[in-house]
């Protein structure tokens, strides 16, 4: 599966990106060089894009300037989860390649390190759309229990972003649906730029959405 290149990616959720979104590239280089290492080109390609994006990026999970980026266990920390209960790294230096795994650990003391994603460019563009469904990015969210019809529908009209930890990203133009295993059985939740788009997808996606407003 290819990834959606971010420009559109952002077209298709109302979004379109803006030069100011994009980070400078000395600061790029400044963090490489104060951590002695290089990121992967699928990390720098977003932060060149839409690292100051902060309205998708910031909004819920912690895209982290590249000042604040660090080295764990030899994995660069680029985002952490909204009360810093876990964080997300990625494979760095010259043996990495260019698109490597991400993964995921705890904060603390006693650290292990799990995979997430086997592509770093698959997990940004993922998380992006959970940004949306889950963060608010998207104007109007909602979230309810799959329905038995739900999976068909969206492999059926959607796109497939991509997967992280078995959460699966999908979009079509203003609208995001995250399927994902939760507490209280299979859940999807949805984000839309109008309320009235948001609510349709009750009937399109066979699930009983609970508001979050």
């Amino acid at each position: 599966m290819n990834t959606m290149p971010y420009p559109d990616l952002f077209q298709i959720l109302g979004r379109p990106l803006r030069p100011t979104d994009a980070v400078d590239p000395q600061a790029i280089a400044k963090a490489e060089q104060s951590l002695d290492t290089t990121a992967p080109q699928a990390l720098r390609a977003f932060y060149l894009l839409a690292g100051n994006a902060h309205d998708f990026t910031t909004v819920y999970d912690q895209f982290l300037p590249p000042a604040d980026w660090s080295l764990q266990e030899g994995k660069l920390v680029f985002l952490e989860e909204n009360q810093d209960v876990v964080r997300y790294g990625v494979d760095c230096g010259p043996a990495a390649g260019d698109d490597p795994p991400v993964w995921i650990t705890t904060t603390g003391d006693a650290t292990e390190w799990h995979l997430v994603c086997e592509r770093c460019s698959e997990f940004i563009a993922t998380m992006l759309v959970w940004q949306c469904g889950f963060g608010e990015a998207l104007p109007h969210g909602a979230s309810g229990l799959a329905g038995p019809g739900t999976e068909t529908a969206l492999k059926a009209g959607w796109r497939l972003v991509g997967t992280v930890n078995d959460m699966r990203a999908y979009v079509q133009p203003g609208q995001v649906a995250c399927l994902v295993e939760w507490s209280d059985g299979l859940r999807v939740f949805v984000g839309a730029l109008s309320d009235e788009a948001l609510w349709a997808l009750e009937d399109a996606l066979d699930v009983a959405l609970e508001s979050e407003d």
